[in-house]
């Protein structure tokens, strides 16, 4: 602490006062007097008293779980003891402070700065004998220098917060005050919102809004500490209660939290990173916010098909929130759009930061909220697919975080809800799909021509036309996809006649691709939203290869017995199939064949030195006939299937979570007829 000539000449005064009492009424007699002195000095006592015995140069430690306040230690040692010390250690048992005596009677006082376990030793410099301990809270009325002291660490906290004005930009030092609260863009909190272990000292300010203001708070820090702020409203130690936080504005040297806030009493946190602290200035502004009708009322248009930029800067406004995206909290711009009848819109944003995008009927009314999308293909695109009736909507190019800025471009295409006019609508105009080459594909402006096998639903439906020259293993893969459920993938030679198509749901990711092997000639793929009225933009890839070495691992994998063991390793392959588990298993692989004579019971056992994954196939080449996968079983060690199958020949295969895991492994396989 700063003042510690103060709180030294603090102890002294309580070492005289025990001296004083010294004469008469026993050790017990001298706790007495010292208790009611520093009662009618406004302390509390602390516990229950603790004594015992102790032998010269001996230590007796006390655990103590101290508040960060200001706190007084007095100890009286008996009988044979001539100079008892008192010292106070922190939870890694280092000195935080000790007694400047040298006789049978110790005190100190300390402000202690974190709150947490403590442990007080206590010792027999010279002598033996028997010791009494008791601790005091609180600072002492009337001043004196352990009130000077106390008062120096109370104020910044929940309990004397600091007055912050608009205009003002103040400076401060986090390394004398308590470590207790942390903000929900920091780590290491718990669940109350508190660090369960001493983290960054932090300092409190408050300030009161009389009506809706905008705010902004910058803090900059000095040296090397990596400073954080947060703000709460109407309470000061509740977590709950936060409107904003951030760590670092562009370095860790800055943070900065700006919003829009309704009247009220203000809590403002400045904090640090992990146990960052340090020198700071924080400057604090506070300006009128436009009401929400004066924004809707000026509200520039956005005409149908026409891209439309802008930016967001550090002066905007946060006026509206929506259902999605973090409530979207940062800036926000508002377009007005007239639909001259029901049409299909499709609403999409591009921009530096992570957008958020939503669309209501009536501008100020979060009430009237049709739809809001925050991440479309990654966090810098956004985008709405959905049928609107006639009349004018309001659009809202907005932010996920407070603090987000820069450029961005929004458009709102409207098309007749039957459909307009797109490449590959129909099989006489299929698109060429090129393996290698990702098709950008969108079914917006899709008729309904065709209904997938795979659905049970009618959908938007795209066309495109693989030519193959010989027999070949093909894969197709949505990367991205706006579709229903990802709409789906069908393959035929006849794109009138889809009964007998192949087809599969198509969710996201490779490992959920279509694996076939098809003849050599035209093929049409077909791609449909699978679901009426609802469409959306979609990237399909596509890949063809000789499916004999394939197959010939297939042929040749070894065959699983009942009751044995088989080692092996996968490190030094290839991978050539993957699974809908274990992140697609796209890691070098190891095949076995299981045949199965009867309907029986099947139990695999994998246990591997990486992280292993395990799955079952009826067709081995044929990723859709996957009967069964498992990833981590008790750990990502083991992996287990447990699964009753029919009478057949089935593929085994060990293989690793997503790429690049691969070594040695077990595999148990045991079969019980059922």
């Amino acid at each position: 602490m700063k003042n510690a000539s103060q709180a030294r000449a603090w102890a002294l005064s309580l070492v005289a006062l025990a001296a004083c009492t010294a004469s008469g009424g026993g050790v017990h007699g001298r706790f007495t007097a010292v208790h009611n002195t520093m009662v009618s000095l406004g302390l509390n006592q602390l516990g229950h008293l603790s004594e015992g015995s102790i032998s010269e140069g001996a230590t007796v430690n006390l655990p103590v779980a101290l508040e960060a306040q200001c706190y007084t230690f007095v100890g009286f040692g008996s009988g044979g003891v001539r100079d008892l010390d008192v010292t106070l250690l922190d939870g890694n048992s280092q000195r935080v402070a000790g007694d400047v005596t040298h006789d049978a009677h110790a005190a100190l006082h300390t402000c202690v700065r974190t709150r947490g376990n403590y442990t007080l030793a206590v010792r027999a410099a010279s002598g033996s004998g028997s010791y009494l301990v008791g601790t005091w809270q609180g600072r002492a009325a009337g001043g004196g220098g352990g009130a000077s002291a106390a008062s120096e660490i109370v104020e910044g906290t929940c309990a004397s917060p600091l007055a912050l004005t608009s205009g003002q930009t103040v400076t401060g030092n986090t390394s004398e005050h308590p470590s207790r609260f942390t903000g929900q863009c920091l780590q290491g909190e718990g669940e109350d919102g508190e660090r369960a272990a001493p983290g960054a000292p932090e300092v409190v300010y408050t300030f009161t809004l009389e009506r809706r203001q905008q705010v902004t708070l910058a803090l900059e820090t000095q040296g090397n500490y990596d400073g954080a702020l947060y703000v709460r409203q109407g309470t000061c130690e509740d977590p709950r209660a936060e409107v904003g936080c951030n760590d670092d504005e562009g370095d860790t040297s800055h943070s900065r939290v700006s919003a829009a806030l309704d009247p009220g009493q203000y809590f403002v946190f400045v904090d640090g990173f992990g146990s960052a602290r340090g020198s700071y200035s924080l400057s604090y502004t506070a300006q009128d916010v436009p009401s929400a009708a004066e924004v809707c009322q000026n509200a520039a248009t956005l005409a149908p098909n026409t891209p439309v930029t802008g930016q967001l800067t550090s002066q905007d406004f946060n006026i509206f929130t929506a259902r999605c995206g973090n409530n979207a909290r940062g800036a926000d711009r508002v377009y007005r759009l007239e639909v001259p009848s029901e049409s299909r819109l499709q609403l999409h944003e591009e921009s530096d930061y992570d957008g958020v995008v939503y669309l209501r009927r009536a501008c100020g009314d979060a009430n009237t909220e049709v739809d809001c999308n925050d991440d479309a293909e990654d966090t810098q695109h956004s985008r709405i697919n959905t049928v609107v009736p006639a009349g004018t909507y309001y659009v809202y190019s907005d932010a996920f975080r407070a603090n987000a800025t820069g450029n961005y471009t929004i458009e709102a295409d409207l098309a007749p809800v039957a459909g307009g006019s797109t490449p590959g609508d129909t099989c006489t105009d299929a698109v060429p799909l090129v393996p290698g080459t990702p098709a950008e594909g969108n079914t917006f402006q899709a008729h309904d021509d065709l209904q997938s096998p795979c659905s049970t639903t009618e959908g938007y439906d795209v066309v495109y036309r693989l030519n193959l020259t010989g027999r070949s293993r093909v894969k197709l893969w949505f990367d991205q996809s706006d579709l229903t459920n990802q709409g789906t993938i069908t393959v035929t030679r006849n794109c009138g006649q889809l009964a007998q198509a192949q087809c599969r749901a198509g969710n996201v990711g490779e490992a959920n691709a279509f694996d076939q092997i098809l003849d050599a000639g035209q093929w049409f793929v077909i791609v449909d939203s699978a679901a009426p009225r609802r469409f959306g933009r979609f990237r399909l890839n596509a890949s063809v290869e000789d499916p004999q070495a394939a197959e010939r691992l297939c042929r040749t994998a070894p065959v699983l017995a009942s009751g044995r063991t088989v080692n092996g390793t996968t490190a030094g392959g290839t991978d050539r199939f993957q699974a809908t588990c274990a992140g697609g298993a796209r890691s070098p692989e190891n095949l076995y064949r299981l045949n199965l004579t009867r309907r029986s019971r099947v139990r695999l056992n994998l246990s591997a030195q990486f992280d292993g994954a395990l799955y079952i196939r009826q067709t081995c080449a044929q990723q859709a006939t996957e009967r069964a996968c498992n990833d981590d079983s008790t750990d990502p060690q083991h992996s287990l299937i447990e699964t009753v199958l029919p009478p057949g020949q089935y593929t085994v295969f060990v293989d690793g979570y997503g790429q690049n895991n691969s070594g040695t492994y077990t595999l148990e396989t045991e079969i019980s007829p059922q």
